[in-house]
């Protein structure tokens, strides 16, 4: 386990933990260490997503849903309870625990013989690629990469960023469902919450054997949208200078803004190599 500098074609490098070949961020060593050992309880919720695909947005649907609440609940500052970032005290929580990673299946191999429900979110690479690359950049302390759009489109196309390729990564946990069959799993899609959340967590619900009316069911849509999340949560894991690192714009379609027609065709090649016979369908806009 050693801190890498992973370079770009300028020269500029964001630094990232190589274990055993993945690349994660610099997380406690003790908490990467753990993460095989991990154990899951049955009652476990487990929301799962490459980054920047709106894992939090999802974890704060899921409290609200579990207990039946929108109002009142406290803020929680552990990076809604991320099972790599923080093994020992998530280890220690009471039951029924709501978790979050942006790992590999085969990272966390309590998985296999767990009954937890897991919610497995999926969002364009376009979109991922963008609000990946003001991640880096506004965590400049943290990462130390202060390179352009450029250079790191070419970085997150290779994978050269922590938690490893999109396409690996999105490609791995489809492959590995079917052969886990007993894994209780939900796909939902970041562009389909944004276009219907009330359909959207309405299935969530159901997944979760949970009976909610549609007057809460909207109200959890209403205090789960992005403006709203970003008020009330944004402050709580914020840069020096007060700008949320969580909560961005939480749009359809940003990679508009940033995309060249050059660097579009170079993900559609990218996507239709390493997406092949996929059966997912992403949306852009």
């Amino acid at each position: 386990m050693t801190e890498e500098k992973v370079v770009d074609r300028s020269g500029h490098s964001l630094s990232v933990l190589n274990y055993k070949g993945d690349l994660l961020p610099l997380f406690p060593l003790e908490s990467i260490h753990r993460l095989e050992h991990f154990v899951f309880r049955d009652d476990d919720i487990l929301i799962s997503a490459y980054p920047k695909s709106g894992t939090h947005w999802v974890w704060e649907m899921v409290r609200m849903l579990k207990t039946g609440q929108t109002d009142g609940l406290p803020l929680v500052e552990k990076d809604d309870y991320m099972i790599e970032l923080d093994v020992t005290d998530i280890a220690t929580m009471p039951s029924p625990r709501i978790l979050t990673t942006h790992v590999l299946f085969r990272q966390l191999p309590g998985l296999r013989s767990s009954k937890c429900k897991i919610i497995f979110i999926n969002r364009n690479p376009r979109d991922v690629a963008v609000s990946f690359y003001n991640h880096h950049v506004k965590l400049k302390d943290y990462y130390h990469y202060d390179g352009s759009w450029e250079d790191y489109f070419h970085l997150f196309l290779h994978g050269q960023v922590d938690y490893g390729s999109w396409f690996d990564y999105t490609r791995d946990w489809e492959r590995v469902l079917p052969e886990n069959p007993h894994v209780d799993v939900l796909t939902v899609f970041y562009e389909d919450m944004k276009e219907n959340p009330a359909a959207e967590v309405t299935r969530i619900s159901q997944f979760l054997g949970l009976n909610h009316e549609r007057a809460f069911i909207q109200s959890v849509c209403d205090k789960c949208d992005f403006a709203s999340m970003r008020q009330r949560k944004g402050k709580l894991d914020a840069t020096s200078d007060g700008e949320p690192i969580m909560y961005r714009k939480g749009e359809v379609g940003d990679w508009q803004n940033w995309f060249t027609a050059e660097q579009v065709a170079l993900m559609d090649e990218v996507c239709k190599s390493k997406m092949a016979n996929s059966a997912f369908k992403f949306r852009y806009e």
